[in-house]
């Protein structure tokens, strides 16, 4: 995946007009894509609707340096749109898809693009969706990209009834409260016993991650680390990483993720695209220009990482004995922010 394009908002952040994967691409709409509006609205494509649709449009991205992204596939077809629309309290999101066979794992795949955009890139608002509720395929959809329904949200208008999915929020903090240190003390050891890579053999206690845990929480009041969790919109951990700036002279513009690891429990729906993205956000907003991170090889995570940006740039075959018979390679990736 990558971003380009880029465009200033009003507060003069630089923000991307399009993303790319090996899948599908999302981009600002054009002129060209009122032949899409005017398929999806079932009219003629000289219709005046449809070209009015683009230009507000295109006049949300002047005016907000974000909006409608338009979808297309693989052959380079437009098939739908993500809209992404400022409000006063929050941004409201919307999908619509040409309908073919495959339509609903295109939304899936262009959801999960923009869920990771928005959090990586957008104002620090609520991103939501209604949907009604009977509408349990949409619903399963926007979970799968992270979406969490929120019932105090749920409303009732003239159309009828409306259930309200929230995204996650990312919140960098200064120091890391006692009811937080908790559940990501908690949320360390589950992922540690479910066999993910996060510096401790299997089995390690809670006594045994703490004081690693503590150090963090140390220089991260110290002002040497930003602590950054993905949060659900009521307010549970989904999951949390470390932004590590560089203390010396030549090496200040970089920094080193640290610690990267999600609910195990609720894998499979885009968190960890979602914690990458407000990581990358966090060591932006710290002018930082050059992250490393590192992993334990044998456990897939260069796949992972690579697909946001990051080449390997060394390895130490064995470095990391995990077991009597079972050494892996340290693997070192990077990227430009």
């Amino acid at each position: 995946m990558s971003y380009s394009q880029f465009t200033t908002d009003e507060h003069g952040h630089s923000l991307p007009r399009a993303i790319t994967t090996d899948t599908i691409t999302m981009h600002a709409p054009a002129v060209a894509d009122i032949s899409l509006v005017a398929e999806l609205m079932g009219v003629p494509a000289e219709a005046e609707r449809p070209a009015e649709i683009i230009a507000t449009w295109q006049e949300h991205w002047d005016e907000h340096g974000y909006g409608t992204l338009v979808i297309r596939d693989v052959e380079g077809d437009a098939v739908g749109f993500v809209g992404l629309r400022a409000h006063a309290q929050f941004i409201r999101l919307t999908l619509r898809t040409v309908e073919t066979a495959g339509s609903r794992a295109l939304e899936a795949r262009a959801l999960r693009l923009a869920t990771a955009y928005a959090i990586e890139w957008l104002p620090d608002l609520p991103v939501r969706m209604r949907i009604a509720p009977e509408d349990a395929a949409t619903r399963s959809t926007l979970e799968s990209a992270g979406m969490v329904h929120v019932t105090d949200l749920d409303h009732t208008t003239d159309e009828g009834d409306w259930q309200v999915l929230e995204l996650p929020y990312v919140r960098v903090a200064q120091r890391i409260p006692s009811r937080a240190r908790e559940a990501m003390l908690a949320m360390w050891v589950e992922v540690n016993d479910a066999g993910g890579a996060v510096g401790f053999l299997p089995g390690a206690s809670a006594q045994e991650v703490a004081p690693v845990l503590d150090g963090y929480a140390t220089r991260t009041e110290a002002g040497e680390t930003a602590c950054v969790s993905l949060n659900s919109p009521v307010g549970d951990l989904l999951g949390f990483g470390f932004v590590v700036g560089s203390t010396g002279q030549l090496t200040r513009h970089g920094a080193t993720f640290e610690r990267i690891m999600t609910d195990p429990a609720r894998r499979g729906t885009n968190h960890g695209a979602l914690l990458m993205a407000g990581l990358h956000r966090a060591a932006r907003e710290r002018d930082v220009e050059l992250v490393t991170l590192d992993y334990r090889g044998g456990t897939g995570l260069g796949e992972f990482y690579t697909r946001y940006g990051y080449a390997e740039v060394g390895r130490v075959p064995g470095a990391l004995r995990v077991a009597a018979d079972d050494d892996r390679d340290g693997v070192i990736m990077a990227r430009s922010l």
